[in-house]
């Protein structure tokens, strides 16, 4: 065999330290571990969790930046590639600190507590004087969920207004 490895060589060695189980079981590392739990690799030279390889060994590269594997099983260890899915961190936080029920993570991690139509009427709320606790009541979440949707939705639109902006001063200046 070459000193390059081939593909097929890496990923044999890699599932070689899974306990792959049923299609719909825990698929534990076996390998070594760091203390929190999670499995450790190494991926082209780099120390990486097992869990972040196995998805790249079954989906391809990870494109989306700053993008997290996390588990809908909340296994550390687990590296079945039906239990992981992309997320960001605020998604890993908010299912290790609120509790949502794996069975209702969706591809993109937890379920939204707002939908579009409730973003507007937030809106129309808040355009007519109502407080963030009158928002929290109405839509049943807590005044900091209210805050935050709120405040990314203003950082969006500020930057659409100033990409705006920035493009009527350019075509006046040319």
């Amino acid at each position: 065999m070459s000193v390059i490895q081939t593909a097929d060589w890496i990923a044999h060695k890699f599932w070689l330290k899974v306990d792959r189980r049923g299609e719909n079981e825990c698929w534990p590392w076996i390998g070594y571990k760091h203390p929190a739990g999670h499995g450790l690799t190494t991926h082209q030279s780099l120390s990486i969790l097992a869990s972040r390889k196995a998805w790249i060994l079954t989906h391809g590269p990870i494109t989306i930046r700053d993008a997290c594997v996390n588990h809908r099983c909340d296994n550390a260890a687990c590296c079945n590639p039906n239990h992981l899915y992309l997320g960001t961190r605020a998604d890993n936080m908010v299912d290790r600190w609120a509790n949502t029920a794996p069975g209702e993570r969706s591809g993109f991690g937890r379920p939204h507590a707002l939908s579009y139509s409730d973003m507007e009427e937030l809106w129309e709320m808040r355009r007519h004087g109502a407080t963030l606790a009158q928002c929290a009541e109405k839509f049943g979440i807590h005044m900091s969920t209210v805050a935050r949707y709120i405040t990314v939705e203003r950082k969006k639109r500020i930057a659409r207004l100033r990409t705006d902006r920035l493009s009527v001063v350019a075509k006046v200046s040319i």
